[in-house]
């Protein structure tokens, strides 16, 4: 086989069929042409560009960020209502109510409150059945208003709080008067957003999550809706719910009063038109077909999602269409844009929260007309100049072509096989080798990845056998055998780093320095077996109690370490009166063995602590004077 040098081919194959000189110096003119002559033209078109997009995007960000600030508040509000309404299941045995509600049945079956005590109104399905346990939670209930109220009072945007049941229980505010004629009479929860969107399989997180736009059973059109579980335990009690209109989000959305005759939409990612302004109708050619008033003829028994019939993305202007779904996907936020034969400004902003974009488009005319035409003047003559130049050298184009295909084909088949070979070198078991092309320095290459190969696949093989062990011994070392939690041994490695990290960003920590009361007496009176049982069942109920990034370490014997990253000395005392009302709480489940206390001291992190046993040392004291104060209490 003949060889040749790649130098050589590159030299016989590129540089004689290069571009000549001449052509050269023809597109140095051109450059020169479109640079000298459009300078001054598009300086002055940047300029006023510029400033009118900074201050449109300003306006836009303003306004979003208002909404999104809004939003966040609102699912602020919506943990709150979840966590009171989880502490109402969890302790409502020992609740008591002094005024209780007038209940009856309704002519269609439901049951329901009859009077409006400036709470709440209540329904229940008339499927459900009503006896003393349900009677008593409708009661109880009635806690939930205060808030309720509350709620609606300080934010003017919202429409509606409620709490939902899984026994289809409907708790309502503000009041609806006759609210039995209002829902269907046998009204299941399930089959509404504002319920399944919140249970485990739509939910995993069981955090607050916001529904799409639906018709509002109650009559007040169409909304969202930001929705939270609540759990006793596992079981999922019901939803809680804050309903906010879509004019109510609209009025707030469009208040934007925009230069230069401009104007703006709302569309949602999958392209329907939640709202629009007229001349955004102009500016699109589109007929008028927005979706008009709705009306409640019949009672709603399940979830009517939004439907718009107009929806930007079956609109004509493929380009246009194009931009709104590269921006929907994360693009720029100003882009410019070409309908009926109209330039555009196009300024974007998602509102986070709903998955909602804020959509204004500035006619490009109102702004700079007389500029613009010098400038198309400007791009003609170019036009012209460039469509000669392609002309004259057509034929020298196409030859160029022919000669830069078959050297492309000779050099980039060997270097594609390369290519290949490297994206699967160390991920299959079985290695192919390269094969020769015939160009000496790539059968060269070709022959140095074969033996790279080889070595590469036995060096890798040694790597990960070493690494595996490195890390089992590593886990091994560093995780306390019975508990499973972490021992003395990473608490010493892991707090020389992580208290560098908290004295340089200027952080909080705080710690909890936890001691079994009485363990001596359960390991003598019951043996050690069960005092390994309690140690177990402690650190199960620090897991259930501590946020995930708090660590929980194990000091040996019946003492704990709880370290609380990012939290105040206040924050911390709420966590160790949560751990101490959770043990004493849980004892009472369980026998007599196995019961326990605890007693926790608190310290947090100063400013001179260099190293953690500072921060334990006072966290100790602090134990040692909640024991002389009788135990079972922190300090």
């Amino acid at each position: 086989m003949n060889k040749i040098t790649l130098k050589k081919l590159i030299y016989n194959s590129y540089l004689k069929t290069a571009l000549t000189s001449i052509l050269f110096i023809e597109v140095v003119l051109v450059f020169l042409y479109f640079s000298s002559n459009n300078k001054l033209v598009n300086a002055t078109v940047d300029f006023v560009l510029e400033d009118l997009k900074l201050s449109v995007i300003d306006r836009v960000n303003s306004t979003t960020s208002i909404i999104n600030e809004k939003f966040n508040n609102l699912e602020n509000l919506s943990a709150f209502l979840q966590n009171e309404h989880q502490n109402f299941f969890f302790y409502k045995d020992n609740i008591t109510l002094d005024n209780k509600p007038k209940f009856d049945f309704a002519p269609n079956g439901m049951y329901y409150k009859t009077e409006n005590n400036g709470g709440s109104s209540v329904v229940v399905s008339k499927n459900t059945k009503i006896d003393d346990d349900l009677k008593d939670k409708l009661i109880k209930t009635e806690l939930f208003d205060k808030n309720f109220k509350s709620i609606i009072n300080n934010n003017k945007m919202l429409d509606a709080v409620y709490f939902n049941s899984h026994d289809n229980i409907c708790r309502y505010y503000p009041f609806l008067e006759d609210s039995f004629n209002i829902f269907p009479p046998d009204i299941k929860m399930e089959n509404y957003n504002f319920y399944y969107e919140a249970d485990l399989k739509n939910n995993p997180s069981k955090g607050p999550v916001w529904t799409d736009v639906y018709l509002d059973p109650a009559g007040k059109g169409w909304m969202i809706s930001l929705i939270a579980p609540i759990y006793n335990n596992d079981f999922l009690e019901g939803v809680t719910g804050i309903d906010i209109t879509l004019n109510s989000i609209i009025k707030t959305l469009l208040n934007l009063k925009l230069p230069f005759d401009g104007a703006s939409f709302i569309i949602n990612k999958k392209g329907e038109v939640i709202v629009m302004e007229n001349k955004i109708k102009t500016f699109l050619s589109l007929k008028d077909e927005e979706k008009g008033d709705y009306f409640l003829k019949d009672k709603i028994e399940k979830t009517v999602l939004f439907e718009n019939k107009t929806n930007i993305f079956d609109y004509e202007n493929k380009q246009f269409v194009k931009l709104l779904k590269n921006l929907i996907d994360g693009g720029k936020v100003f882009d410019e844009v070409v309908l009926n034969e109209n330039k555009y400004l196009l300024f974007s902003k998602k509102v986070n929260i709903t998955d909602w974009f804020l959509i204004s488009l500035i006619p490009e005319n109102q702004i700079i007309s007389e500029v613009k035409e010098l400038e198309n003047q400007n791009l003609s003559i170019g036009y012209f100049i460039i469509v000669f130049i392609i002309v004259f050298y057509f034929i020298f184009f196409i030859f160029l072509y022919k000669k830069a295909k078959d050297f492309v084909s000779t050099i980039n088949n060997p270097l594609s096989k390369i290519v290949e070979f490297t994206k699967t070198l160390g991920n299959k078991s079985e290695i192919n080798s390269l094969e020769h092309c015939g160009i000496e320095e790539i059968d060269s290459l070709n022959d140095n990845f074969n033996n790279l190969a080889q070595e590469l696949d036995k060096r890798t093989k040694r790597l990960i056998q070493s690494e595996s062990k490195r890390k089992e011994n590593e886990k091994l070392a560093n995780t306390d055998q019975l508990t499973k939690v972490y021992n003395r041994r990473f608490l010493e490695d892991f707090s020389s780093r992580y208290m560098k990290i908290v004295k340089r960003e200027h952080n909080t920590l705080s710690l909890l320095l936890l001691d079994i009361d009485n363990f001596k007496t359960v390991n003598d009176t019951y043996g050690h077996d069960v005092g390994d049982k309690v140690i177990k069942l402690l650190v199960k109920r620090l897991k259930t109690t501590v946020r995930d990034n708090d660590i929980i370490v194990r000091l040996g014997g019946d003492e704990f370490l709880v370290l609380l990253p990012s939290t105040p000395i206040d924050n911390a005392r709420k966590v160790a009166k949560k751990i101490l009302d959770v043990i004493n709480s849980l004892n009472k489940f369980e026998s007599e063995e196995l019961k326990f206390t605890v007693t926790i001291g608190l310290s947090e992190y100063k400013k001179t602590d260099v190293h953690i046993n500072e921060i334990i040392n006072r966290a100790d004291n602090a134990l040692y004077k909640a024991k002389k104060l009788g135990k079972n209490q922190l300090i």
